[in-house]
């Protein structure tokens, strides 16, 4: 179920985001304010957090300050659509599910990130939140240093005016029909995305790229762009697809879960499905 979070909640997944300090390595240039700071600024300016995660570090004392992530949306959005059970809306939204727009956080108090701001895309039937990464506009990135608050606001609401052009984007990818073969290339480009050849050229991936185009619910049974990418990031996301791995062994892939991974492939997903869009489109 979707609900605005608590500062208590966002603890629980991403204590990093309650800094009061930074990370004993940075620089003294670095200007330091605690994101906690702006998800407050952010609430007073009518976005909530929804989702809250960080990355984790092998370096003693440093999971503190680790990059964290945290998506939001209008507060008019948290009510306008009904409740995601189980991560799962199909029983609410047969055939075309909703998609609503967020606003996406990153920041750390390690060196490893500034403030950095992207358009999100939550598709309610899935749980999966896409980050877009267009090459109509692109994120916002707002340096440790000078009037930050003012500076993140700011670009949060000129990633909020760019929306719209990710969201016609969207409703283009949805009228584009792929046929077999198109669909085939599309899932090996996002395995290569994924797991990049090794430096001899041998491919990495235990999984073969039509495992990727097999959908996890009957309504996604289509041969769209949009249906396409959905299933394709899907399943890279959550993971759990059998394979067999360099020693011939067999194996299934984990989830995304860090922080720069789960940015990396939505924003290369999403270029790689514009890229088909427009192809398709000449």
């Amino acid at each position: 179920m979707i609900q605005a979070l608590t500062n208590e909640q966002i603890f629980k997944t991403a204590p990093s985001v309650f800094a009061t300090e930074p990370w004993s390595k940075v620089s003294e240039r670095y200007a330091f304010i605690p994101t906690i700071n702006i998800v407050e600024a952010l609430r007073d300016e009518g976005f909530v957090p929804v989702r809250a995660s960080q990355s984790t570090s092998r370096i003693e004392g440093k999971s503190e300050f680790t990059k964290h992530m945290l998506r939001f949306r209008r507060e008019s959005d948290i009510n306008a659509f009904p409740s995601v059970v189980n991560g799962n809306a199909h029983h609410f939204y047969k055939n075309d599910a909703p998609e609503v727009p967020e606003l996406v956080l990153v920041n750390s108090h390690d060196r490893s990130s500034g403030y950095q701001l992207s358009a999100g895309i939550f598709r309610l039937v899935c749980s999966n939140g896409l980050v877009v990464k267009s090459s109509n506009f692109g994120d916002i990135s707002v340096r440790h240093s000078g009037n930050i608050r003012d500076e993140v606001i700011e670009g949060s609401f000129k990633i909020i005016e760019q929306m719209p052009i990710a969201l016609e984007a969207m409703q283009v990818m949805k009228t584009i029909e792929l046929n077999p073969e198109e669909r085939f290339a599309f899932a090996s480009s996002a395995v290569q995305l994924r797991y990049p050849a090794d430096e001899a050229g041998n491919p990495t991936s235990p999984i073969e790229p039509r495992r990727l185009l097999v959908p996890r619910r009957s309504d996604d049974n289509k041969n769209d762009l949009w249906t396409t990418f959905n299933t394709v990031q899907e399943n890279f996301m959550k993971g759990g697809l059998r394979g067999v791995g360099k020693t011939g062994k067999r194996t299934t892939t984990r989830k995304i879960g860090s922080v720069n991974e789960d940015l990396r492939m939505n924003k290369a997903l999403w270029m790689l499905t514009e890229q088909m869009a427009k192809i398709k489109l000449q």
